[in-house]
């Protein structure tokens, strides 16, 4: 089951290698050696500093990294100058041509139009007499023509909206103006219905901005008070420059991973820029980061405040995320109470974006997914888990266009179900018609076709289907040959607790847990251990 936080491991620098043509398993010193020899041919080249920062912070050569990181902001620095510097020559010269070019082609026409206008102006100074049959006030179809038209419209109107009423008398409309005369064609409770509108967005506006209250309240908790300070609420548009200094400043925290730096750059730019309500999605994002930050430490209280600190922010897609930090950090804590109610918690605020119509059913569906997680993980609740991911999978069925988001979603979806139809040791067919949707899809990685084929192998485990058990684990030998790296985004806790339930016969279930070990990269097993380790475990089916 996934740790909701994407946490996956690429193999490293596979297409630098091959840009650069080198072999694939050139390890990252090697990478590095040769990636500084091309610098010393092209020593202001900033991708190519870019790449050796990266392969720097890989080897975990954090301070050589981040001096290559503001080596790269130096040299394209002095990149956009150059460019800047050669685009204002180019104006210039640009201009200079323009001018010349403007002074025979735009002026000397207009020299000889305001000759001509000036030659005829006594002629043409006197208005024409217009024809008494002609004129529109004595023309009576033209009038009869508007009449007609103006009838169809406003039957259309009625026909489409049945509250309004029309009056248009002299006396009715005589010294009133345009706003008063449209509310005069309305009925006296659609009037009425409207003023009630408008002062419930007032109250709304007003509720967030003075009283403190969070856009999203939950109804198994306390009311939630915001001071002031956490509010972004100051006027404005959002400021480019905010969001590029943000994005920067982000990616030098998540090398240092300094949770305290982290919570007082967000104070201090809060004192300093004054939040605006435009800006609302950059200071949640970065209250994300400091949850996240101090989730990771299992610092409980300020994994609390920063989560509350999140939600005050007002950003309807992060609601989720605050419930889901207070049920983990409440869990590792012992309060199991409180974590039953921010689970109840994330629950209620996934069923008030899926009413929302501002997100996407992506979206929503990945709510259910984190949902199923949460109910397993912590609670121990495989129906509620199962119902929750069958919920998600069906609404991104319901998709008539299937996006490249929408098909990466589903593919995630459909192997946690998998893991809850092993765990449960689902029917044969209803487990079946589940892979065949999965191995026909075409949406898993390596990674996780190499997830899958252990959940495979440890279900036909389990019910005795030796044969095929031996096909999806060669599977899986084969391809810890070719994967340096594998996801590490996925959370087994869960499933190896379940085993106890799901394998009645002990020795089955030992070499369940054999083949959860060699799938989980947490585990710290060299690929060619895990090789050989597959290779007992296959020798194991084949004496049965």
């Amino acid at each position: 089951m996934p740790n909701n936080k994407k946490n996956n491991v690429k193999a490293p620098f596979r297409l630098l290698k091959a840009n650069w043509n080198l072999a694939p398993n050139t390890s990252l010193e090697d990478l590095l050696s040769h990636a500084q020899n091309k610098l010393n041919n092209d020593p202001e080249n900033p991708e190519l500093i870019y790449n050796i920062a990266e392969i720097q912070r890989h080897l975990g050569e954090l301070d050589a990294a981040n001096s290559s990181y503001k080596d790269v902001v130096q040299a394209t620095h002095a990149k956009t100058e150059q460019r800047s510097l050669a685009l204002e020559n180019r104006l210039k010269k640009a201009r200079s041509h323009t001018r010349k070019k403007l002074l025979l082609v735009t002026l000397l026409p207009l020299l000889a139009m305001a000759l001509i206008a000036t030659a005829l102006w006594n002629t043409l100074a006197e208005p024409e007499p217009i024809p008494e049959e002609a004129n529109p006030e004595k023309f009576a179809f033209t009038e009869w023509l508007a009449k007609q038209q103006m009838v169809q419209i406003i039957t259309t109107l009625q026909k489409q909206n049945p509250e309004l009423s029309f009056d248009f008398s002299r006396q009715a409309s005589n010294k009133q103006s345009p706003m008063e005369f449209m509310q005069s064609l309305m009925r006296e409770d659609a009037i009425q219905k409207m003023k009630r509108d408008q002062q419930n967005a007032k109250n709304n506006k007003d509720a967030k901005n003075k009283n403190g209250q969070p856009l999203f309240q939950c109804s198994k908790e306390a009311a939630i008070s915001c001071p002031a300070k956490d509010i972004p609420n100051a006027p404005g548009e959002r400021r480019k420059e905010v969001v590029l200094l943000m994005e920067a400043y982000r990616s030098i925290l998540e090398n240092e991973q300094d949770c305290e730096k982290i919570e007082s750059s967000i104070r201090s730019i809060g004192e300093q820029l004054q939040w605006r309500e435009s800006e609302s999605r950059i200071k949640a994002d970065l209250e994300d980061f400091a949850v996240e930050c101090f989730y990771r430490t299992k610092n409980v209280e300020k994994t609390i405040e920063h989560a509350r600190k999140l939600q005050c922010t007002g950003d309807a897609g992060y609601i989720n995320s605050v419930y889901w930090y207070l049920t983990a950090i409440n869990h590792h804590a012992g309060d199991t109470n409180k974590a039953e109610t921010s689970y109840q918690c994330f629950q209620e605020a996934t069923n008030y974006i899926e009413k929302n119509n501002d997100f996407s059913p992506a979206y929503v569906a990945s709510r259910h997914r984190e949902s199923g997680a949460l109910a397993w993980l912590y609670f121990n609740d495989l129906a509620t888990a199962t119902n929750e991911l069958e919920k998600a999978r069906n609404i991104l069925k319901r998709i008539k266009k299937k996006t490249p988001t929408v098909l990466e979603v589903a593919g995630e979806i459909d192997l946690d179900l998998l893991e809850t139809y092993v765990t449960a040791n689902i029917d044969n067919e209803t487990f079946e018609s589940l892979l065949q949707d999965i191995n026909s899809s075409g949406r898993l990685t390596d990674g996780y076709k190499q997830i899958k084929d252990t959940l495979v192998t440890i279900y036909y485990l389990q019910n005795k289907q030796f044969n095929k058990a031996k096909i999806t684990l060669n599977n899986i030998a084969s391809r810890f040959k070719l994967m340096p790296e594998y996801i590490c985004g996925w959370d087994w806790s869960g499933f190896k607790r379940g085993l106890d339930d799901s394998i009645n016969d002990p020795d089955i279930r030992q070499q369940a847990i054999k083949m959860v070990d060699l799938a989980d990269c947490y585990v710290e097993i060299p690929n060619n251990d895990r090789i050989s380790r597959t290779k007992i475990v296959k020798k194991w089916l084949q004496e049965k």
